[in-house]
């Protein structure tokens, strides 16, 4: 077959070409399925006695416990003809580790890839729940130890979850498996663009590029752990395209009984910054092996996304709202959360000229807004919440005019309940961020490569600007932004939630069966005598997908 030399051209680190094998398998022709059932006393592998065919699900293989003397095995029968890479066996065969499942052996059956593996009696993680202190003894150094063999063989696994985790037969530690979507890299490389399956629950920013790194298994492994303190991932239920959304935007959330340490441990994992993944003295980077065996170990380390860079972080004390900072994004949150003192401090010189014996970079940036404040007169507050991102990168969440949310989700969700509490305090707030176009710069400072989000937010933007020119009803911008950035799917009735278009009807029917009266009155409510829908109902139709259907529908009421 041949090989494929693949670029990556966002990231080049000293070796970036790649054999990429998935995709010249992807044009080789499909594949033909294992439908046959191997019969009990079948020798596969030319010594593995097949005891019965496993109750556990496999949607890439059937599994079969067999014997071979005294001892148990599993023979995992691809359905697949080219399920399995023979450079990813190869490399497996090699690896003798508590904490990687040994392949003993790989053949074919009826030409279809066969591995045998160990016969796991506790099975795997998946619906196992564990204390903080089983995850910190126990899983985290296992599997840590697990997925540096792995990389050290030059293996990527691309799938890491509970599922693929073993509990080994000692009851405490435990192995990785299932190797049926991994990739090999190059022994000097570090980067894999690959076309391949993989579950989005559980998939790093960059994987829905279609590029897979080291640091994205340890991403897999800090998602992993959610489930494993809390039963289920963070992003349980979504579609694909939504959970690539949220990813690039804000921070994983963490169950809120989990400890702070843990907490930011996993928020050092799914760090979603690989810029720089190759800069060893930048701590804004997605850690790895190192990283953790150090944490495990108790040694202090700055978490992704609380330092600032290769920036100096210990400054000369600010005073500011009766507290002294000595940390530069400490200060800039304080900033976000005192607006209007952070401004008239900023804007009267006082933070340039404490920062220009310190750190003359960002004393410049200080000046550059003041001038441009004298410049362009009531823009005091956009270009004041620009600086504050400039000044430090990793300000969390979406600030406006002393707000913090954690995310843009969470910003829309705050919107859309108090829509449903008919609560106007925000509209001027609101206001401010649509008509100084901030949503729209914010995907461009957080998610700059999210192109699907920044039309989104500009789309909203220009909702706005068309209502405030003709004077209608605002709250059709609201809702619309409400729903677009947080990603609910609900319509709210009478307190009722409805998620689907045939729940509404459902719901219309149970009122029409109660009274007439009631019925007319809701569908008065839905859709007014002049045919205008009802606000929510509308953009609620709009974000799931029924764009189309409302554009027939306005069509035929103008004919």
């Amino acid at each position: 077959m041949a090989e494929h030399t693949v670029i990556n051209p966002a990231i080049q680190p000293s070796s970036v070409t790649v054999i990429n094998r998935e995709i010249a398998e992807a044009g080789s022709g499909p594949e033909t399925d294992s439908s046959v059932t191997i019969s009990e006393g079948t020798i596969i592998c030319d010594r593995y006695r097949v005891i019965k065919q496993m109750e556990v699900s496999s949607g890439e293989a059937d599994l079969y416990l067999c014997t071979d003397g005294a001892e148990q095995f599993v023979a995992k029968v691809y359905k697949r003809q080219f399920a399995i890479k023979q450079e990813v066996i190869d490399a497996l065969l090699t690896i003798d580790s508590p904490y990687v499942a040994r392949l003993y052996q790989a053949g074919t059956w009826n030409g279809f890839p066969v591995e045998i593996l160990p016969f796991y009696e506790n099975g795997s993680l998946q619906g196992k729940t564990f204390t903080e202190e089983e995850l910190i003894e126990r899983i985290i150094p296992n599997i840590n130890e697990g997925l540096h063999v792995l990389h050290e063989a030059g293996i990527i696994h691309k799938d890491l979850k509970p599922s693929n985790i073993m509990l080994n037969n000692d009851g405490k530690t435990v192995a990785i498996t299932d190797f049926g979507i991994s990739s090999m890299i190059d022994k000097d490389s570090t980067v894999l663009v690959t076309k391949t399956g993989m579950s989005p629950e559980y998939s790093a920013p960059e994987t829905f590029k279609n590029l897979f790194l080291r640091e994205s298994d340890y991403y897999s492994f800090g998602i992993t752990l959610i489930e494993l303190f809390c039963g289920s991932p963070p992003y349980a239920n979504l579609q694909p395209e939504e959970i690539e959304q949220y990813v690039s935007i804000q921070r994983v959330p963490c169950p809120e009984n989990m400890s702070p340490r843990l907490q930011d441990f996993i928020s050092a994992l799914t760090y979603y910054d690989i810029t720089n993944r190759n800069d060893k003295n930048n701590p804004n980077r997605r850690w790895t092996y190192e990283e953790v065996r150090k944490w495990l170990d108790g040694e202090p380390l700055v978490i992704p996304g609380e330092g600032t860079g290769n920036v100096e972080k210990t400054m000369p004390p600010f005073r500011f709202m009766g507290e002294e900072y000595t940390d530069p994004a400490l200060l800039v949150t304080a900033f976000a959360e005192n607006w209007n003192e952070g401004k008239k401090l900023l804007f009267r010189g006082m933070v340039t000229n404490h920062f220009r014996t310190w750190n003359p970079k960002l004393a410049d940036m200080c000046q550059e807004a003041e001038e441009q404040a004298g410049r362009e007169n009531g823009k005091d507050d956009v270009i004041f919440w620009r600086l504050l991102y400039r000044l430090s990168p990793e300000l969390k969440g979406f600030c406006w005019k002393g707000q913090i949310f954690e995310s843009l989700p969470a910003f829309g969700r705050d919107v859309l309940e108090r829509l449903w509490k008919k609560d106007k305090s925000q509209f001027s707030y609101y206001s401010g961020i649509l008509s100084e176009k901030v949503l729209s710069q914010y995907v461009s400072i957080a998610a700059p490569e999210n192109e699907k989000l920044k039309k989104a937010a500009e789309a909203i933007e220009d909702s706005y600007e068309l209502e405030r020119i003709n004077g209608t009803d605002m709250r059709r911008t609201y809702y619309l932004m409400a729903y677009t950035l947080s990603g609910q799917k609900l319509l709210l009735l009478d307190g009722e939630q409805i998620r689907t278009c045939d729940e509404l009807a459902e719901y219309m029917r149970r009122t029409l069966a109660e009274s007439f009266g009631k019925f007319e009155q809701l569908c008065h409510r839905l859709v007014d005598y002049e045919g205008n829908l009802d606000l929510q109902l509308e953009t609620w139709l709009m974000a799931i997908g029924k764009q189309d259907q409302l554009e027939t529908w306005r069509a035929s009421l103008a004919e």
